[in-house]
């Protein structure tokens, strides 16, 4: 299932494990979904090793260019997103690079 509204997908029927929504559907190979959000550091390194295996991303910032530059990149988290199809692999490649499970938001 799909959460256009978290762009989290997920197992089973029923609500979004993350915001509750009821409005969920099936997922289609073009949905963005949420991977995972890590500091600017390893979030680079993760972009570079998914786009080395052909896996495009995107990623956005949990606060804010105005406040990372403000605060520093010590509060920064960035959440990546890739679409559903490549969702599997990107999610093998997270766990073997971090040695844990995907981070849910």
């Amino acid at each position: 299932m799909y959460c256009q509204k978290c762009k989290v997908a997920f197992d089973g029927n029923g609500n979004c494990p993350v915001c509750g929504s009821a409005k969920v559907r099936p997922a289609l190979p073009d949905d963005i979904c949420f991977l995972t959000a890590a500091d600017p550091i390893f979030g680079g390194m993760l972009k570079d090793v998914l786009e080395q295996n052909g896996i495009p991303a995107m990623s956005s910032s949990t606060i804010g260019a105005a406040m990372a530059m403000r605060a520093g990149s010590m509060f920064e988290r960035i959440k990546y997103y890739v679409r559903y199809e490549h969702l599997p692999k990107a999610k093998e490649i997270v766990e073997e690079l971090f040695n844990s499970p995907t981070v849910t938001e």
